[in-house]
């Protein structure tokens, strides 16, 4: 499958490598392009760098490794290029402020996917993922689960029952056991 990777830090950089390593066509973007690259050459397979709005149309599936609070900017700069796409969220309502992890309230009692659908529009396909587990936590037990050793759960959320099934198999792919948690009025 092709993905394209909005973000190629902490998180977008390791979830890359591990569906590089599984056979998936990565492209990995970044306002940083020096970064995208990094993470392309760092992944074994398939991979390569560019900017967000490539990687975008690139991908049948669409990854946004990207802050919470960077979110809303980074879709509004992809300008509609997500419309019709199925956009994985991995964020969750954490900054940094002062060094320190702070948790950042999400508007309207809504759920974090649930503001992020609405953030993205009833035009994007959202099935949230891979926001359960540390970055660097989340390279080691893919690895495992890929080598044959134990899989880790790795719950998704969605209300597009197809965008979940695709998604299914990213997820079986980078190493974790793929746990339906239901739509995104109930996902963490």
């Amino acid at each position: 499958m092709r993905v394209g990777i909005v973000g190629s830090g902490r998180l977008g950089s390791p979830l890359g490598r591990l569906l590089a390593v599984a056979g998936h066509d990565v492209f990995f973007s970044d306002a940083d392009p020096a970064r995208a690259a990094a993470a392309a050459r760092a992944a074994e397979g398939q991979a390569r760098g560019g900017e967000p709005g490539q990687a975008a149309r690139f991908g049948e599936v669409v990854i946004m490794a990207v802050g919470w609070e960077s979110f809303p900017a980074v879709v509004a700069e992809l300008d509609g290029t997500l419309a019709g796409k199925i956009v994985v969220d991995p964020s969750n309502p954490i900054s940094e402020r002062d060094g320190a992890a702070v948790v950042v309230a999400v508007p309207g009692g809504l759920t974090s996917p649930q503001y992020q659908q609405h953030v993205l529009g009833d035009q994007v396909r959202l099935v949230r993922t891979f926001n359960t587990k540390y970055p660097n936590e989340l390279l080691e037990l893919g690895i495992a689960g890929q080598r044959g050793g134990a899989r880790a759960d790795m719950p998704y959320w969605g209300d597009d029952d197809e965008a979940k099934k695709a998604v299914v198999p990213l997820i079986e792919d980078a190493g974790f056991t793929a746990i339906d948690g239901g739509g995104l009025s109930e996902a963490l």
